[in-house]
């Protein structure tokens, strides 16, 4: 692992690379000999695609760009029994040990401390509030006025107030909320007349997916929609488990009539119903009635 590496690259790269071009070269100088500068294992691993944040295809798009700008040599192609090995080049580096870093310390014997309020023939001036002739004045602390965070009864109200707290509850909700189950209040008479009718399923609907089904009871009505559910539940060949079973039923329901529409007056006829009866002529059924 070239740790060392790693630090030169992100340091002393040169300017000309790009982010993406500097990553490829910062994941293979992790991979490289200190010494040598050269990669142990193949650059086309896992780690190194991942790590790089780049293809195959882009990974040798990359390499050749490096070597183009100088900062990657290819010693040898990958063979059969053998990988690819690049060599990363080498940066001036701006701290080598050659190079004397040139900044004054600050701490050295020649460079004495001058700040003046800590040197022993300047004494502190700094105003000590909390010395005895300075008497803590802070109002909250002073024992004529109480501390309004504990109650007469000398119990402190906590800081951060646990779920236990009374004050820190929730609210309680409405009894109506609480036994929704998560469905609309419109959908309700639905589910309770069928429920009532015997016709006990699941409703698999959350959100947005009860929208079909209130456009269905606004359309054709809670009476409708149980009436059919009913029907198709008895004639189905075996039990139906979810209300989802109803929906494409109910879509082909008429809508409801409009308001003030009155049922057709029927025309009487006369003498009454009568039944059928069987002709007292058989000869009728010679013509194939």
């Amino acid at each position: 692992m070239g740790i060392r590496l790693i630090v030169e690259v992100l340091t002393s790269a040169p300017e000309a690379l790009t982010h993406r071009e500097k990553l490829l070269l910062v994941v293979l100088a992790e991979d490289a000999n200190d010494d040598t500068r050269t990669t142990w294992n193949s650059v086309e691993r896992p780690e190194v695609l991942r790590g790089a944040k780049v293809s195959r295809s882009q990974l040798y798009a990359v390499i050749k760009s490096l070597i183009t700008k100088g900062a990657l040599t290819k010693l040898n192609a990958g063979q059969k029994n053998g990988t690819a090995k690049y060599r990363i080049s080498e940066f001036a580096v701006p701290q080598r040990p050659g190079i004397p870093d040139t900044e004054p310390p600050s701490q050295r014997p020649e460079n004495r401390d001058t700040d003046r309020p800590q040197r022993p023939e300047i004494p502190d001036t700094d105003a000590n509030v909390q010395s005895p002739e300075n008497a803590d004045t802070e109002p909250s602390q002073c024992q004529e006025i109480r501390d309004v965070s504990v109650p007469e009864s000398g119990t402190p109200t906590p800081l951060y107030p646990s779920s236990t707290t009374p004050s820190a509850s929730k609210p309680e909700e409405p009894a109506s909320d609480r036994h929704a189950y998560g469905i609309p209040d419109s959908a309700r008479p639905l589910v309770d007349s069928l429920t009532a009718a015997g016709v006990v399923v699941r409703w698999p609907f959350k959100g947005d997916q009860w929208f079909p089904l209130l456009a269905l009871i606004e359309k054709s009505g809670v009476p409708a929609l149980v009436d059919f559910a009913v029907k198709a539940a008895a004639s189905a060949r075996t039990p139906v488990q979810s209300a989802k079973y109803f929906l494409d039923g109910w879509s082909e329901l008429p809508p409801l009539p409009p308001p003030g529409a009155q049922r057709p007056t029927l025309r009487a006829v006369s003498g009454g119903y009568q039944p059928w009866t069987n002709p007292a002529d058989v000869s009728v059924y010679e013509n194939g009635f």
